[in-house]
């Protein structure tokens, strides 16, 4: 008899752990089969400048830094984007021009297949802006462009406040 109850309790423990791990919901951004949309990850929370620069072998990494081509007025601004295509800019602590507004308000839009931000809030997200990743903590865009018959990569990464 007491052969059996020593082999019931860690049999019993190791079915508990089964179940509860299978139970367990897995909230990461990574997981495949988490059902966040693109539009979801960029209106959970607002957005700031990161870092900036050109990625020359375009693996979505800053080869060449590019943080001296934004302003320090720009780099505190704070993006909101709401679920409906709207969103506002907050200027920060550090303004461009003292009169402008403390926020602006702008329109933005995802492309049908999500890989492409169409933006109206200039300087740093302005027109269409093709998006590298997107995960809960970070958002990295990208746009092509040709600097003296080179054709360059320019990233610009924002993070969380």
């Amino acid at each position: 008899m007491k052969r059996s109850s020593i082999l019931t309790l860690p049999l019993a423990a190791l079915f508990l752990t089964i179940l509860w791990a299978s139970c367990s919901k897995n909230h990461s951004v990574d997981n495949p089969n988490n059902t966040n949309t693109t539009t979801s990850l960029v209106t959970q929370a607002s957005w700031k400048y990161d870092t900036s620069g050109i990625d020359l072998n375009k693996d979505g990494t800053v080869d060449v830094g590019g943080d001296s081509l934004i302003a320090a007025c720009e780099k505190d601004d704070i993006y909101t984007f709401k679920s409906d295509s709207t969103g506002t800019i907050d200027e920060g602590a550090v303004k461009c021009n003292a009169s402008d507004p403390q926020t602006i308000p702008f329109k933005w839009s995802i492309n049908s297949t999500q890989t492409v931000l169409t933006a109206s809030a200039p300087p740093l997200l302005n027109g269409n802006i093709n998006i590298f990743s997107l995960t809960a903590a970070k958002f990295i865009l990208y746009k092509d462009t040709t600097v003296s018959g080179i054709s360059v990569r320019y990233l610009v990464s924002l993070k969380h406040p």
